[in-house]
């Protein structure tokens, strides 16, 4: 990084240690609107610790979609295994996959087995073609490339005596060390582009950065600079889909134009990440050093009755789409949340639909100043087409959602000093059961006083009677009680939650509202949840669940008992879904 400027940071509260050394990846380099810039602050300084401290604890399950894949091409390129052996040896696991970790789904296992065989393919295409074009071939690196300042006696501006870049991903270099390749692996499709800071980033420390032995947590690097004696003429990253063996070139470059992508793009997003102010609650908190002694997460002990599940484990995060995946399939739940294993596979037509309808919706309400929908026109079925992409029949029933909604658009003679916010993110911790709450409302708003949670649902079905409004929408269950917590708003007897449910037929869509300030209200909403979130909690195997919803799993592919429930049960030849809890959602790539 250069020189800094202005005064030295200061610890926030919530952690200890020092803070003189700073560590940057790529991928802090990454822009990103929702990370807190105190987590990515205090993480880009590994001596510092939270305070109090927090115990070691592992999963359940293996969380790290990609490391039994690196362990394998670890057998595979450093130990001489061949490509069978490897795969043989991930047929036989029962546990952790070669060492010392948490135990591997049997499904996480199938995708890996699934992933070597492809990456092996790419690797294998893209260095002969590297040869017949003239260049020489790339061996694995054992030790990943780092680069390292020099530590000086005083700090820094940013209070810093010492910075060290890392990267991440397969490294190879040519014998003659004049090629260096980076493969950056990608769960779905092989990545087209990453940003340009991420990539200026990479490029610095493929072309100055040394091979250095991996350390122990919280160890100190040595004072040195890192050696450049011997730099490589070439450096190039490549991005290889682990789904279907694409592979993409982001990055050619010499170690010149490598030192002026890192100047001109990495170094502004690097002092950005290590000095910005601030704190913003999200999905930041739940690996956040700081979170003892942040201000601005509201804490909400009790919001469910939940109780602490009998193994010690991480933090993790909770959301409604989470809950509502884990009663469907726990094995979902951990191989497309958790994993975000991805086959492929497309999203059914209503899904889709739903999708189109949203992003209709968010770029009106967005529009400032504040305009109601019903003084708009209604959309035809080949502009919502041109713009999302749907067939004929999607289409047109998007545009009579749409027009539908018209009539019931919040927005719809608002006065201009209320609030209006679009997918604003609703972030609680509860703190016995150590769990960051995440939600999404499509709309929250104001009026006279009043906050106001807007769910949006689209559907070809009318609203299910014989079930409770809370029952068949957990989100309104959980807006509920986050309103009776006081994490929107101060007054839940001034609040509503309502559900706008959007059916294609003029006149047959509905607005439905709930009262948070109703005791047999909270009472209902703290049931349906602790009914959701319990088995969550207390689960430790994901073990399949099979039914319909195995038809649009994405991780189907590597699940022997959905593959055959799929077998066994042909989809339908209309399936009609309704839409998922927007911005809970895992995006489909």
């Amino acid at each position: 990084m250069p020189p800094a400027t202005g005064v030295t940071m200061q610890n926030p509260p919530g952690v200890a240690g020092h803070d003189w050394l700073i560590r940057a990846s790529p991928r802090t380099a990454r822009p990103d609107d929702a990370a807190c810039p105190t987590h990515r602050r205090t993480a880009m300084r590994p001596l510092l610790v939270a305070d109090p401290a927090v115990p070691y604890s592992r999963p359940p399950r293996e969380e790290f979609g990609f490391g039994p894949l690196f362990t394998a091409l670890d057998l595979l390129e450093h130990d001489g295994w061949s490509v069978e052996r490897v795969r043989e040896e991930l047929r036989a696991t029962r546990g952790p996959f070669r060492g010392w970790g948490a135990p591997v789904h049997p499904a996480h296992l199938a995708w890996t087995a699934h992933a070597l065989e492809r990456y092996v393919a790419a690797r294998t295409r893209e260095q002969a073609a590297a040869v017949e074009a003239g260049l020489p071939e790339t061996k694995p690196v054992k030790q990943p490339w780092t680069w390292r300042t020099a530590r000086t006696d005083a700090p820094d501006a940013r209070g810093a005596r010492q910075y060290e870049h890392t990267l991440w991903g397969r490294m190879y270099a040519s014998s003659d060390g004049r090629v260096r390749d980076l493969w950056l692996p990608s769960l779905g499709r092989a990545k087209t582009g990453r940003p340009d800071a991420e990539l200026g980033a990479v490029a610095q420390v493929m072309a100055f950065g040394a091979p250095t032995p991996r350390r122990k947590q919280g160890a100190q690097p040595p004072p040195t600079e890192t050696d450049s004696a011997c730099l490589p003429e070439l450096v190039r990253v490549f991005d290889v889909g682990c789904a279907d063996g694409s592979v993409e070139e982001l990055l050619s470059a010499d170690p010149a134009e490598a030192r002026q992508r890192f100047r001109d793009d990495a170094a502004p997003a690097f002092i950005t990440a290590a000095t910005e102010p601030g704190v913003r609650p999200g999905e930041s908190c739940v690996d956040c050093k700081a979170i003892a002694g942040c201000t601005d997460l509201k804490r909400t002990p009790r919001l469910w009755g939940g109780r602490p599940p009998a193994l010690a484990r991480p933090r993790r995060s909770v959301s409604v789409w989470d809950l509502r995946l884990h009663v469907e399939c726990p094995a979902q739940y951990h191989l497309v949340r958790r994993l975000h294993l991805n086959d492929l596979s497309a999203e059914d037509r209503g899904a889709r639909r739903g999708r189109a309808v949203d992003a209709w919706l968010d770029a009106e309400h967005t529009e400032r100043p504040v305009r109601g929908c019903r003084d708009r026109e209604i959309p035809w079925p080949t502009a919502v087409q041109a713009r999302a992409g749907l067939d004929d029949t999607s289409a047109r029933e998007a545009a009579g959602m749409l027009a539908e909604h018209r009539l019931l658009c919040p927005l719809n003679g608002l006065d201009a000093d209320e609030q209006v916010l679009v997918q604003h993110r609703v972030t609680a911790y509860v703190p016995e059961l150590d769990i960051v709450v995440l939600a999404v409302p499509d709309l929250v708003y104001t009026h006279r006083g009043r906050w106001i949670w807007r769910e949006t649902k689209t559907s070809t079905r009318p609203l299910w009677e014989r079930d409770s409004l809370l029952h068949a929408y957990p989100q309104l269950a959980l807006g509920v009680l986050l309103f009776h917590a006081g994490a929107l708003g101060d007054d839940p007897r001034r609040s509503w939650v309502e559900l706008e449910h959007l059916r294609e037929v003029r006149g047959e869509s509905r607005l439905e509202r709930v009262d948070p300030g109703r005791a047999e209200i909270v009472d209902e909403a703290r049931a349906v949840i602790a009914g959701l979130a319990q088995p969550l909690l207390d689960d430790t195997t994901y073990e399949p669940r099979t039914g319909r919803h195995c038809h649009g799993c994405q991780a189907r592919t590597w699940c022997r008992p959905g593959t055959a429930y799929v077998t066994d049960h042909p989809r339908p030849s209309s399936p009609e879904t309704q839409t998922p809890p927007r911005g809970d959602a895992p995006p489909h790539a």
